[in-house]
């Protein structure tokens, strides 16, 4: 099936371009039935190689933003309920799909151009007006956080279950280098993820209570649901206010 949306579309898709400042040619065909929700934008950032990026947003406040980041072979669908829980004040909320996920372009193992393309969407933000950005990145969207966050001093990251490497992704020296701006959260039985959490502690210094090791097996978003729940969500709040300062 093409990935070409039909010709009164992409003219409908060029104007909404030309309001947002964001160009939105060649979009992939897209559920119209899934709604993340009313007041929601739906956006297509172009990445550097003309690949659409997919993504929504829930405008609240008009300085700080969340960027949340799925898992490998997830979708930003993953993050919605997340995304929407803010009341109004808050920081507005925007769920991406990595590259080659959900209805974004390109190939889901283009993992190299992942950062660039989350780093074009942070320069979207700043466009936008977002002045403060914290990114929470579920597995492989912890790596591309922490890889971003490198470069950009003003960034924060919460990393559920974050992978000190992924197929071509090395994070660790990364992970050291924003050390006071990282928090981790990884399940102990989660032996992959825990292992990263012990790597990424000792390599970046972590303090206890930036790296927090629970009980059972949830892995990525699964952390904020069941028995390990409340002390992910504590944790990242705690991480998010301290961002905000």
């Amino acid at each position: 099936m093409s990935r070409r949306v039909r010709q009164p579309f992409v003219v409908l898709a060029v104007l909404a371009a030309l309001v947002g400042g964001v160009a939105c040619l060649d979009l992939p065909e897209r559920d119209h039935r899934v709604s993340a929700g009313p007041g929601v934008e739906v956006i297509t950032i172009r990445a550097t190689d003309d690949r659409p990026l997919d993504a929504r947003l829930w405008p609240r406040d008009r300085k700080r933003l969340v960027l949340y980041l799925h898992g490998y072979q997830r979708t930003q669908r993953d993050w919605w309920p997340e995304a929407a829980a803010g009341a109004p004040g808050e920081p507005s909320a925007l769920t991406l799909d990595l590259r080659g996920h959900g209805d974004s372009g390109g190939d889901h193992d283009d993992f190299e151009l992942m950062a660039g393309d989350v780093r074009t969407v942070l320069a979207f933000a700043r466009v936008r007006g977002y002045e403060r950005v914290a990114i929470v990145g579920a597995g492989i969207g912890g790596t591309v956080a922490a890889l971003v966050a490198r470069d950009e001093p003003g960034v924060s990251v919460v990393g559920l279950s974050l992978p000190a490497d992924f197929a071509d992704l090395e994070a660790l020296e990364a992970c050291a280098a924003i050390g006071p701006r990282l928090t981790i959260v990884a399940a102990r039985e989660d032996l992959s993820a825990r292992e990263s959490l012990d790597q990424i502690t000792r390599n970046a210094r972590l303090e206890p209570s930036r790296a927090l090791l629970l009980p059972g097996r949830a892995h990525g978003i699964a952390l904020l649901r069941g028995e390990s729940a409340e002390a992910t969500r504590r944790v990242t709040k705690e991480a998010l206010d301290r961002a905000w300062r």
